[in-house]
């Protein structure tokens, strides 16, 4: 078993490096720790551009945009610390450190870099772009991390290692690999999801990462919904075995927020591009191999906080998704005792599990005698009584 603490982002160290590595790569000089004027102005824009293409209007979806060298540098300094930070938080959530990892449509290797800063003893990144996979191995070993780089066609599964793998990582790439105005997409991309299941260790986990948008969003959960159909079982974030809720209503996605620091340099291009985020947002599911069970929780009714708190009438709201589907928790209380002051601090995320609530329908409030614990706080594991990947 792993500790269940993130490893610190070392934002001091890593900066410096992405910023010297964003440097070599368009053969400039220049102080190693900011950017010039002129080069600020350059990677601005070019985020901007990035923006864009990949969320407001998709013109860059389904392209190989690495192979501009603009947007694969303005990745590196901005995009790059965000999915780093995403990979650090979501990989925490494995019960286990992962020792073997493939890193698929890796670009520069944000999540590889996530991945050995969690303890993986052997990362391998597959990108076509040639360019960005140096830029992962030149930022990896400079910080003194081994990381092995294939330069592959990913659509075509027959990838250029060998041996399975306890941790394989899809991150924000699946909609450039199989976009959706191409026929038969989702039919292609179940199977090429399937091969890479094939590939786990019995007790490895499959990591899918795409952004919050609601068409990203929906995207996967659909996937999501098809490969649980397929007997793939779940790790995080569902604890229920169902059809997805949130793919009943129109516009409801079901999304992960985590806290976002921010080193100076994102900060500075976050405020000349206009950007407002103050947190990492994404979508994310973690697939266990189709060789293992769906984990052993304790017997109670658990429930992950799906929402932010919502402002009502009758005080704030939660939207969860547990065990027995989809609810609406509140509270009766003004002031909460020991037993359900967690009510207080829930963040989204969380895995609660409730006991003596007063329910109507989907609706749960808390009233004297409810019980409310938190049973994985944001990042962690889920509670479970054994680990046992056994196949069926």
């Amino acid at each position: 078993m792993k500790t269940n603490k993130i490893p610190p982002t070392d934002f001091e160290t890593v900066m410096p490096l992405l910023i010297n590595a964003w440097r070599r790569f368009h053969k400039l000089s220049g102080p190693a720790d900011a950017l010039q004027t002129r080069e600020f102005r350059s990677v601005v824009s070019a985020v901007q551009k990035l923006q864009k293409g990949l969320e407001t209007g998709r013109d860059l979806s389904g392209q190989d945009y690495f192979s501009q060298p603009d947007l694969l540098g303005a990745y590196l300094l901005y995009q790059w610390p965000l999915h780093y930070q995403e990979g650090l938080s979501l990989i925490n959530e494995l019960p286990t450190v992962p020792g073997r990892v493939l890193d698929i449509g890796s670009g520069p290797g944000a999540f590889s870099f996530a991945a050995l800063r969690q303890g993986a003893k052997e990362v391998i990144a597959l990108d076509r772009s040639l360019p960005a996979l140096q830029l992962a191995a030149d930022v990896c070993g400079r910080y003194g991390y081994p990381l092995t780089i294939r330069k592959h066609d990913v659509r075509n599964p027959a990838f250029p290692v060998e041996g399975q793998f306890d941790l394989i990582i899809v991150g924000h790439c699946l909609e450039e690999l199989f976009p959706d105005t191409q026929k038969d997409w989702f039919d292609a991309q179940k199977a090429w999801i399937h091969s890479l299941l094939e590939r786990l260790t019995p007790q490895g986990y499959l990591l899918l990462v795409e952004s919050s948008l609601l068409h990203s969003n929906r995207r996967l959960l659909t996937l999501r919904d098809h490969l649980v159909k397929d007997q793939v079982p779940v790790q995080a974030p569902c604890v229920w075995r169902g059809e997805c809720p949130s793919l009943q209503a129109k516009n409801s996605p079901c999304y992960a927020q985590r806290e976002l620091e921010k080193p100076y340099l994102v900060k500075e291009i976050q405020r000349a591009a206009q950007i407002n985020l103050g947190s990492l947002k994404m979508t994310y599911v973690i697939f266990r191999s189709p060789q293992a069970h769906w984990p052993a929780l304790p017997p109670k009714r658990l429930y992950r906080i799906i929402s932010p708190p919502i402002e009502t009438q009758t005080g704030k709201r939660f939207y969860l998704c547990g065990t027995d589907g989809k609810k609406n928790l509140g509270t009766h209380l003004t002031k909460h005792p020991q037993e359900s002051r967690a009510f207080d601090y829930l963040k989204r995320g969380e895995l609660i599990s409730v006991e003596e609530a007063l329910e109507k329908g989907n609706l749960f409030d808390i009233v004297l005698g409810t019980r409310m614990k938190i049973e994985a706080a944001l990042n962690k594991p889920l509670p479970e009584e054994e680990i046992e990947d056994l196949p069926y």
